[in-house]
């Protein structure tokens, strides 16, 4: 209680402040009987939006006209709606359905690949279609909650996690978990590759990108007995994203086989392991069936929402998902997130969407311009060429990413925000010789301590790992495994703490002799509630031989 009223104080000094109300609106539905769990989430949103609720019931369509017909009523435009409860309470019976509590849209599915298929999916997304076109104009998310008393708890997570002022290093960190493709050896090599790639140019190079990899041969797979338990222990750690792709299940992930054993990545019983106190990442799910929210069972992204200290958001498939449709979902993702620095998730989301549904070959020369700066059109080939190695003749991408929009739900907060850090201008020479001194000198906001790292980008990996040519399961392989997993995900050559006096800096790194190649030098420093990341990359060149 004295949490709410301290909310009340703290935003009635913003609340209104200006002549004339400016605050977007936003579009909350719940059952009638619920409104007391949203209270203290009202309070806090309320300093930026205008928030008006709307009665749920059990037909879509006619929940649909009531959001429509209030988008309409309301002053300024709608900027988001938020889906309180569940599809159905807990049914009775394990054979029986429960009663409805905010229902959501059963649409046939337009496109096939391969023989696992279903003739349906569900959607939210045409409750943010104003338009009718397919495609929603708001940002939608749903809290998939049983109960009041469940909704009031993931409400008041969304709170915690927007004030919290811990800027440690987990606002830096984007954690890869995938399983192997199983498109054969060579296309999945392939596949690994270009994502490799993809994700080291998407990502920017402020993040510590910690990557778990279910392939045998791998540099990113530790021992098969224990990866379960490495890449839970990184992600316990905290993250802004934890990105799985791969095969999944309604509730759990795909199965994983060493030797003559096969264990399941990620179980419905695992989803009780995800324990972040510090820095609960988003979870978005590159795969088949884990978003599946109106199954009889809770789904894998429902079970991970349900967790204490478990992802503060999913992003997940509701059905059957395609690599070439989830690839340019997560591409425009990242380009929402990362280039265009959109803070709300929900936002980030739409914009991805919409990127998904636009037709390429109807695009203005004003679009084009726009794609040009976009990372997905540096691999847009590649890709796209993969996935008509993988797919039918006669299969449209277009309709796959399409599908792809109502396939992707976002199952969390549509207003939380992903906050981004200060930046500290960093001046050095692009290259340097091997061996020689290096001066590096900085710009930042603030004074204080600033850590200087020198790492490996991360498309390249260190020297000193062994190849695994085959799984033998000795012993002494799955340590030599274990050894590389850690050694692959930890890129940094040199470290140093250095003082900024008056929001300036200058100091000397060491390069070392036997690391040629790309690499990243990354500054950060943090004060109370903020944090601020420069990073500039550099090639190191061989030696020149004295004469």
């Amino acid at each position: 209680m004295f949490r709410f009223i301290l909310i009340i104080l703290v935003l009635s000094i913003h609340t209104h402040a200006a002549h004339g109300d400016t605050r977007s609106t936003v579009l909350v539905v719940r059952p009638t009987d619920w409104e007391s769990a949203l209270q203290e989430w009202i309070a806090y949103r309320s300093h930026k939006y205008e928030i008006v609720q709307i009665d749920s019931q059990p037909n879509p369509y006619a929940l649909r006209n009531a959001i429509f017909d209030a988008a309409k009523r309301c002053k300024s435009p709608a900027r988001a709606i938020l889906l309180c409860g569940d599809v159905t309470e807990p049914s009775i019976s394990p054979n029986s359905r429960g009663t409805p509590i905010t229902p959501t849209f059963s649409l046939k599915t337009s496109v096939q690949l391969g023989d696992l298929h279903t003739p349906q999916l569900v959607t939210d997304a045409l409750y943010g279609d104003l338009d009718d076109d397919g495609c929603p104009e708001i940002a939608i998310g749903r809290l998939p909650a049983k109960s009041r008393e469940e909704l009031r708890r993931l409400l008041s997570r969304s709170i915690t996690y927007e004030t919290s002022e811990d800027v440690g290093e987990w606002r830096d960190r984007v954690h890869v978990t995938a399983g192997v493709g199983g498109f054969g050896l060579i296309a999945d090599s392939a596949i690994e590759m270009v994502a490799r790639r993809y994700l080291s140019e998407g990502i920017p190079d402020r993040f510590q990108l910690q990557m778990t990899y279910a392939s045998l041969t791998s540099p990113y797979c530790p021992a098969p007995t224990k990866l379960k338990e490495s890449f839970l222990a990184k992600l316990n750690r905290g993250g802004l994203f934890w990105v799985y792709i791969g095969h999944g299940w309604v509730d759990c992930l795909d199965r994983f086989s060493f030797g003559n054993r096969q264990e399941l990545i990620c179980s419905s019983e695992d989803t009780s392991k995800f324990d972040a106190p510090d820095g609960p990442p988003v979870a978005v799910l590159l795969a088949c069936f884990t978003g599946a929210f109106d199954a009889n069972v809770d789904c894998f992204a429902e079970r991970l929402l349900a967790q204490p200290r478990g992802p503060i958001a999913v992003i997940a498939g509701s059905r059957v998902t395609m690599p070439y449709g989830l690839s340019q979902m997560a591409g425009e993702m990242m380009e929402a997130c990362f280039r265009d620095k959109t803070p709300e998730l929900g936002t980030i989301v739409l914009q991805a969407q919409r990127a998904l549904w636009r037709d390429d070959s109807a695009t203005t020369e004003i679009d084009k311009a726009t794609d040009r700066a976009k990372l997905k059109t540096k691999y847009q080939s590649a890709i796209e060429q993969m996935a008509r190695a993988l797919s039918p003749p006669d299969h449209s991408l277009l309709a796959e990413r399409r599908e792809h929009v109502r396939l992707m739900n976002l199952l969390g907060d549509p207003l939380l925000v992903l906050r981004q850090p200060r930046t500290i201008e960093l001046s050095c020479s692009d290259t340097v010789e091997a061996g020689s001194p290096f001066t590096l000198s900085g710009r930042a906001d603030w004074s204080g301590t600033a850590t200087v790292e020198l790492l490996l980008h991360r498309d390249r990996l260190p020297n000193r790992l062994e190849t695994i040519q085959s799984y033998t399961g000795t012993t002494e392989q799955h340590e030599t495994m274990q050894s590389n997993y850690e050694q692959a995900n930890r890129l940094v050559l040199w470290s140093d703490k250095i003082n900024v006096v008056d929001g300036t800096f200058s100091t000397s790194i060491p390069i070392p002799s036997d690391s040629i190649g790309k690499h990243v030098i990354r500054v950060r420093m943090q004060t109370s509630g903020d944090w601020a990341v420069g990073t500039k990359r550099i090639t190191i060149r061989r030696a020149r031989e004295s004469r």
